[in-house]
């Protein structure tokens, strides 16, 4: 290759000139070499660094108002807030529905809704079957207290099987062998859905309820 043809890049020529990029768009081959190997620099492009530039900056006006200025609130403080807000929402709902049912009521209109009954079924099968069993007979009061042997330990009216299903196992009562059951009000489950799988259970024992109906 002759001078004319020769590299302007890779060239001794282009080495000498310069050890950085001064412009845009310019390729330099850096002086240094290192095991035989030399290294190309160019500009890297005003976007790029504004990106890097920007992203350091909020590092540290985040962390100046986060851990030095305690302006912002914490991981702990967000998560509070939202777990209060979920906390007055489920109450309001409690409340509402609470307002709208009593004894009578979950007799006389819920148990006898055909669609109510049916939903109060899929959500039994779903969340309460495990331990309650599919029969209601939780496998003979081994693994849950039977729903079908006219004994309500809690409670035998309409609204203390809500209440029990809704709040779960009461703080002063040692459960069955030892085993507590969930209040569902508080892992999932609506009070709707809770009156529904109570209007459920009504329709599966009519005459543990007779005395309501009208």
């Amino acid at each position: 290759m002759d001078k004319m043809e020769k590299d302007p890049v890779t060239s001794n020529e282009a080495i000498k000139r310069a050890d950085y990029a001064r412009e845009k768009g310019e390729v330099v081959l850096r002086t240094h070499e290192y095991d035989g190997i030399q290294e190309f620099d160019q500009k890297l492009p005003n976007w790029w660094l504004f990106t890097l530039w920007g992203a350091i900056a909020a590092f540290f006006i985040y962390y100046t108002l986060y851990y030095t200025l305690d302006l912002l609130p914490s991981s702990k403080a967000q998560m509070d807030a939202k777990v209060e807000q979920i906390e007055a929402v489920r109450k309001k709902a409690l409340e509402e529905t609470l307002a709208k049912l009593d004894d009578s009521v979950l007799v006389n209109e819920w148990s006898t809704n055909s669609e109510i009954v049916a939903s109060g079924k899929g959500i039994y099968t779903q969340m309460c079957a495990a331990c309650h069993g599919a029969d209601l007979a939780a496998n003979g009061g081994t693994t849950g207290r039977a729903l079908n042997d006219g004994e309500w330990f809690y409670g035998g009216k309409p609204m203390d099987v809500f209440k029990i299903i809704n709040e779960g196992t009461p703080a002063g009562s040692n459960g069955l062998n030892g085993l507590k059951m969930v209040a569902w009000g508080k892992s999932g489950l609506t009070p709707k859905q809770v009156a529904e799988v109570t209007a459920y259970l009504i329709d599966e024992n009519p005459k543990d309820f007779a005395e309501y109906k009208k």
